[in-house]
């Protein structure tokens, strides 16, 4: 007999793909002042006057907005390991189930090196192809991955072009990595709202339809 019980987290995961949306436009936002500042730069090689104060404007919209992003997605990124939890949760209440990761490490799996790059998949697989009974041959799983570590990548090769910025080429340099890596974001973004949709549809479908035993756990 399960230990857990089920919850309807419907109304959790609508509110997690409203602040993953939110993120996506953030992120938008990010690119298009990259630009912006990409452009500054091209004119600034090819001779055109570039002043202090223009500079500082674009300098300090870039630091606010960079800002913004980080806390966006530390407040994001807690709520998403949230859900992942209870989705774990949900799929361990199912009888007979047969899963090899604990709700606790479903999220664990993420903050730890080297692992991190495939078992916080296998984990979020597992409890996808709990809820729909069979084997996941779909592609929304697998793009959100991609997206996950390509995102994280560019993340990192951001950071560190970050404090190499003295010269117009490597400002430069900058720029672009930096286009990229918000363009990647907003990839993840789009990649994370279909894997939270598909996901919740398929655990408010399995328990729409089956009946369990009440858990001897309770949820909190």
């Amino acid at each position: 007999m399960s230990v857990f019980a089920y919850r309807n987290e419907s109304g959790f995961s609508r509110f997690l793909v409203f602040l993953i949306e939110l993120s996506a436009v953030l992120n938008c936002v990010a690119v298009g002042s990259s630009v912006m500042m990409h452009g500054m730069i091209i004119a600034a090689q090819k001779g055109a006057e570039v002043t202090a104060v223009e500079a500082g404007i674009h300098n300090e919209r870039q630091i606010v907005i960079g800002g913004a992003k980080l806390g966006a997605s530390i407040f994001v990124g807690v709520i998403f390991l949230v859900w992942v939890y209870r989705m774990s949760r949900n799929a361990h209440s199912i009888e007979n189930a047969k899963l090899q990761y604990s709700p606790g490490w479903a999220v664990g799996w993420y903050f730890i090196p080297i692992v991190n790059l495939w078992k916080p998949y296998q984990a979020m697989r597992e409890i996808y192809e709990v809820f729909i009974n069979r084997p996941n041959d779909g592609k929304i799983l697998p793009l959100w991955w991609f997206a996950w570590i390509l995102a994280s990548i560019m993340a990192r090769i951001s950071t560190r072009v970050v404090t190499k910025s003295d010269t117009l080429d490597q400002l430069l340099t900058k720029s672009e990595v930096t286009i990229f890596a918000d363009a990647c974001a907003v990839f993840l973004d789009l990649a994370a709202i279909l894997l939270v949709i598909t996901v919740s549809r398929a655990c408010a479908a399995r328990f729409e339809v089956d009946h369990f035993e009440p858990a001897t756990e309770d949820w909190e």
